[in-house]
């Protein structure tokens, strides 16, 4: 299921609509997406710097079909419209980088390409 694009703007424009706090199951419930997909939204409005938010109480879930015994709450404090507008306008322009073919390359010049692109796995 994939949702639209800007529908955490969405969310977190609904949240001061509905006056307190929100916990992922409101969000699914008013969205019509899954609980996983709505806690990723969650993370997604903490981590996001033009919406403040706070924290709110760690709520135990009644539900008996869940492997998790609680969920947070998250309220939004305040949306900045202008760091959202200038994301839309230079939406990913500085990390534009242009692909190279690899085709004219040689075996050799291969290899020392795959190389020098490789990034370290972290132990």
């Amino acid at each position: 299921m994939n949702t639209p694009p800007g529908l955490h703007l969405k969310i977190a424009e609904w949240m001061p609509e509905n006056g307190e706090v929100v916990s992922a199951y409101d969000i699914a419930e008013n969205f019509g997406i899954t609980i996983r997909q709505s806690r990723a939204f969650l993370t997604i409005l903490e981590k996001d710097n033009a919406i403040e938010t706070r924290r709110g109480k760690v709520m135990p879930i009644t539900c008996h079909n869940s492997h998790r015994r609680s969920t947070r709450t998250i309220k939004v404090i305040s949306i900045d419209r202008d760091i959202i507008a200038q994301r839309r306008h230079h939406y990913n322009t500085y990390r534009h980088c242009p692909l190279k073919s690899i085709n004219g390359l040689s075996r050799a010049e291969k290899w020392e390409f795959i190389i020098r692109n490789a990034r370290r796995r972290k132990k």
